[in-house]
């Protein structure tokens, strides 16, 4: 019996280019989340002094900017969520 590959718009078969892009995404990601957690956490926690509140509430949002990135590529990249 031949197996036919059903087309779902991406390249679940093997690691393509969407995976790889996919993959980006998530460094992208990880990288903001831990730039902006760095830039939040160091006054209270590492002896560096506090952000003024306009930039602590810019690191905030990108902090969760991060991790929404991170969290759609990672799953993306693994295919969790994906329809049959």
């Amino acid at each position: 019996m031949l197996h036919r590959r059903r087309f779902d718009g991406g390249d679940r078969a093997g690691l393509g280019v969407v995976t790889y892009v996919y993959g980006l995404v998530t460094a992208v990601g990880l990288a903001a989340t831990l730039t902006t957690g760095f830039l939040l956490v160091r006054g209270p926690f590492l002896g560096g002094a506090l952000l003024d509140p306009v930039p602590m509430l810019v690191a905030l949002c990108g902090f969760v900017v991060g991790i929404v990135v991170l969290t759609w590529g990672a799953t993306r990249a693994a295919g969790v969520g994906a329809g049959t």
